[in-house]
């Protein structure tokens, strides 16, 4: 009785969402030593999962280990993505910083955040605007060995300065943990994407996978 029920409780959002986004992304770090590490972020985002490309970006990264529990980490983004109300596809820049925390809370429970300040200009204009990003995520570690190591959720808000309003939120009520190999994680995962434009709120549905290489 209780499938059901979860069903029909989930029928509205189906009904209101505008579609369902396909996300392709994928990370790669270099450890140079105990406290630095140099990456790149890719990511792809397609309409109807393999539709056209809504989104799409690169992000060369420098990671900063102060110590087990905190870390400090900056970004310069280049995309090109949707406004909210998807009548303009602009580029942008972004310089971003992170100060980001990690708690372990039992032997299997892991609560981390990640704080990012963004400074973005668009279409290589010379005034920017600011957004602040808070993403907790809670880990849940099954397995220490094998392919299926654990489940994950996390939630984050976007805060922009210029509009002054939470302008996106993205929620991942359950995501799925895979190590295929010592140096390769994936991530697979459900979103649920809302954003906030000039004609209102607007709603997806999206289905995603992260691959983080770790050398």
């Amino acid at each position: 009785m209780r499938l059901p029920l979860a069903l029909l409780a989930l029928l509205p959002v189906t009904l209101c969402a505008e579609g369902t986004q396909g996300w392709y992304q994928n990370n790669v770090w270099l450890r140079l030593n105990e406290k630095w590490s140099i990456g790149n972020y890719l990511d792809l985002r397609a309409d109807d999962g393999v539709g056209d490309v809504h989104t799409w970006i690169v992000s060369p990264r420098v990671r900063y280990d102060l110590d087990a529990t905190w870390q400090l980490q900056a970004n310069l983004s280049v995309l090109e993505a949707f406004n909210a109300d998807e009548t303009a596809q602009p580029s942008w820049l972004r310089f971003e910083f992170e100060i980001n925390p990690t708690f372990r809370l039992t032997d299997s429970l892991t609560l981390s955040f990640r704080d990012r300040f963004e400074w973005r200009w668009r279409d290589g204009g010379d005034e920017y605007a600011t957004r602040v990003r808070i993403r907790p995520q809670l880990d849940w570690t099954l397995h220490k060995e094998g392919l299926f190591r654990g489940l994950y959720a996390n939630n984050e808000v976007f805060y922009d300065f210029h509009q002054d309003r939470v302008t996106e939120n993205r929620l991942t009520p359950l995501g799925v943990l895979l190590r295929p190999s010592d140096r390769l994680d994936l991530r697979l995962f459900y979103l649920w994407r809302t954003t906030r434009g000039g004609q209102g709120w607007r709603h997806y549905h999206g289905l995603g996978v992260l691959a983080s290489l770790n050398y």
